[in-house]
């Protein structure tokens, strides 16, 4: 048996029997799918002709996943009359005007090959017609053969160094590397770093990023835009492990042709940012909010690290104390029990069962000030992030809950615009393998406390800044 291929020739084998249908679906002499099923009650006392019409159906709409747009397949039969029947206009019995009806919207050529058994293998399938069928549900047969050819698969090094040897473009700078002649023009757009390129492995690095041959550059893109994040965070994610001349302008292009990203942006303007202290700590001061409920009747549960802004979230089903501790002490298992918990002022953290978990834990709850969700400004920027993939997600008709985690680990994995580095390294001190490739330095650490708290105040300032200037805001001393 082999796999699908929409370039290769097509051909659809089909037989009828007393009682069954048989079908097998080949493509140049190789076997793709199996398909048989019994005859009804009705349909035994069918004629022969009608039979053998009805397996011509049912063989085709079968593998309609394949078929329908295919712009020209072959569909072999061991009944010549068919032929008669399927090519010409002539008037036949109301049952097959209707099955030439359903065959309408396929285009293919029907032609007869007398024989049975190894001459005709469906004949074999006709007559061995499974005992109980079973009809799968095509729609989820069409989701998942969609999902399967449409979402780009990770990259391995493997790939991208067979790649890079069928790129002339990278052969020739390869040799400019090691020849030190940057004469050629084809070698031009990489001429201005030649001092930071090298070869290892049959791989070109820009330092420690992988050079991306231009046949893969988009599955790249693609692969770090899975999540439907922005431009200036899907660029930080693709720049810190690849490199290739007009990287930023090529995923710029992409971002701004995605529907489902266009479709979800919100025109909503920020509200004026305070600056305030990051915490000493990864961990230890801590925002939570909810959001929903979504149509499912469910919410998610976010914490958000003010520190490393790291996410945790939780699917749950209700907003109460009783759901809602059990899922922060297990975040607080993981990770350690906070300093500071800030919330609003809403259900459960505004009851005495919550309290009552503070104090147990021996963290302090800090409510924000009510009526200006501004107050828990990570766990509200995090919100925005995620409620734009969830619309993502039903714009193109993707599980969200089932798309989740593929969110969290590439939002982890992104730099943070203010820390300069990606939440799940300022917490774990450690960079996160993503499905981009890339070379592990043996050197790479994670930056000190210090500079993140020195990167962080800066993009504050420079946040505020901006804020104030859009207002018009004025300083008073009081």
């Amino acid at each position: 048996m082999t796999y699908f291929d929409p370039k290769k020739e097509t051909e659809i084998l089909v037989d009828a029997s007393p009682c069954g249908l048989g079908a097998i679906f080949t493509q140049q002499g190789k076997i793709v799918c199996y398909a048989s099923r019994a005859l009804t009650d009705v349909e035994t006392r069918y004629s022969q002709t009608e039979r053998e019409m009805l397996a011509v159906v049912y063989g085709v709409e079968k593998f309609h996943m394949y078929l329908y747009g295919s712009p020209d397949f072959t569909v072999t039969t061991d009944h010549k009359p068919l032929l008669g029947i399927i090519r010409s206009m002539k008037p036949c019995s109301a049952r097959i005007e209707r099955w030439r009806l359903r065959l309408m919207p396929y285009q293919f050529k029907l032609i007869y090959r007398p024989g049975k058994d190894e001459a005709n293998p469906a004949d074999y399938l006709s007559r061995h017609p499974p005992a109980k069928p079973t009809r799968d549900n095509e729609g989820e047969r069409y989701i998942r053969y969609i999902a399967n050819t449409s979402v780009p698969n990770a990259l391995s090094l493997g790939e991208v160094r067979k790649a890079t040897s069928l790129d002339e473009q990278l052969k020739n700078v390869m040799s400019a590397i090691m020849t030190r002649r940057w004469n050629d023009k084809s070698v031009s757009a990489f001429k201005s770093v030649k001092e930071e390129l090298s070869v290892f492995d049959g791989i070109i690095l820009r330092q420690n990023r992988i050079v991306i041959p231009t046949s893969l550059q988009m599955q790249v893109i693609k692969l770090a835009h899975a999540s439907h994040q922005g431009i200036v965070k899907t660029k930080q994610l693709i720049r810190e492990k690849v490199w290739f001349p007009g990287i930023d302008q090529q995923v710029e292009s992409h971002l701004k042709g995605c529907i489902p990203c266009q479709s979800s942006v919100t025109s909503k303007k920020r509200d004026p940012l305070q600056m305030s202290p990051l915490p000493k700590r990864p961990w230890d001061e801590l925002s939570v909010d909810f959001a929903g409920p979504f149509p499912t009747g469910e919410y998610l549960l976010i914490v958000i690290d003010d520190f490393s802004r790291f996410p945790e979230v939780e699917i749950v089903h209700s907003t109460t104390a009783q759901t809602v501790t059990p899922k922060l002490n297990q975040m607080f298992a993981r990770f350690g029990t906070p300093s500071i918990l800030k919330s609003d002022n809403g259900a459960p953290f505004n009851g005495e069962s919550f309290a009552s978990f503070a104090r147990k834990l021996g963290f302090t709850h800090r409510k924000i000030t009510p009526l200006w969700p501004e107050a828990n400004g990570e766990a509200e920027r995090f919100l925005r992030s995620l409620n734009k993939f969830v619309h993502t997600c039903e714009s193109e008709s993707l599980n969200w809950k089932q798309e989740l985690p593929v969110f969290l680990r590439l939002y982890r994995a992104t730099p943070h615009s203010s820390t300069k580095i990606s939440p799940h390294e300022a917490l774990t001190c450690r960079k996160m393998k993503t499905s981009l490739p890339e070379i592990i330095s043996l050197h790479q650490g994670s930056k000190s406390a210090k500079n993140i708290a020195d990167s962080d105040y800066s993009a504050k300032e420079k946040q505020k800044a901006y804020s104030d200037d859009r207002r018009n805001a004025v300083q008073h001393k009081i």
